[in-house]
């Protein structure tokens, strides 16, 4: 008989983290349609469509930062059989960035223009990487206390658990040192921090690509040995 309990299932972690995501989603959308009165009653609507344009242009980004942050969360997760201390907690604090990401937007329509948009692409920013700053902080805990901060994968997951955990660490360790500057960089040069984080946006938009890599990486190793 084990003498502890077992670490709860992954799928517990897959409904909470879809239920967030929707809330997330839904929360950009009320956004948008809160100016319906406003935009309704005006006597000429493209006008005031125009005026309104930094929210729609902010609800789009957001909405493409928290789906193809899902997209990846699902993309590895559909392979996953158990969890740990360190999985479990590194979705929460992910999850609690995600649960931000509409304030984030919201600040980032509303200062659009104004003399306070440094400060709604620092809070963008900061949501924007969050997530990896405290994966690294909790991937850190895991390694200082022994516990594995990967979990068990089904035999059809094509890549190596090895290979994969140090590409997650060595990912997760750049894009943590490039946030801290974008982020750092949005209190002087806005614009062009918000550039910097439409890149790395794009680069998330397929999640199989990095994996690809891995895969590749290791079919030639095993080719080359």
């Amino acid at each position: 008989m084990s003498n502890r309990l077992k670490d709860i299932s992954h799928k517990l972690i897959d409904s909470l983290s879809d239920g967030i995501f929707s809330i997330a989603l839904t929360l950009l959308g009320l956004e948008v349609v809160s100016l319906v009165p406003e935009i309704s009653q005006s006597q000429n609507v493209v006008l005031a469509l125009r005026e309104h344009l930094p929210t729609f242009l902010a609800f789009l980004l957001g909405f493409v930062v928290l789906f193809s942050w899902w997209y990846s969360y699902h993309a590895t997760s559909q392979y996953v059989l158990n969890t740990t201390i360190v999985v479990v907690w590194g979705h929460g604090f992910t999850l609690m960035w995600v649960t931000l990401m509409p304030f984030a937007i919201a600040m980032l329509a509303q200062t659009m223009d104004t003399p306070n948009f440094s400060w709604g692409v620092f809070f963008f920013s900061i949501c924007l990487h969050g997530q990896y700053w405290t994966n690294l902080i909790v991937g850190g805990l895991g390694l200082i206390f022994k516990v594995d901060g990967l979990p068990k994968f089904s035999e059809d997951f094509p890549l190596n658990k090895d290979e994969v955990g140090k590409w997650i660490i060595t990912s997760t360790v750049v894009i943590s040192l490039v946030g801290i500057l974008v982020t750092m960089l949005s209190l002087f040069y806005p614009w062009v921090s918000l550039g910097l984080c439409g890149l790395f946006i794009l680069s998330t938009f397929n999640p199989n690509q990095g994996f690809g890599r891995i895969l590749s990486q290791s079919k030639r190793r095993k080719a080359n040995g």
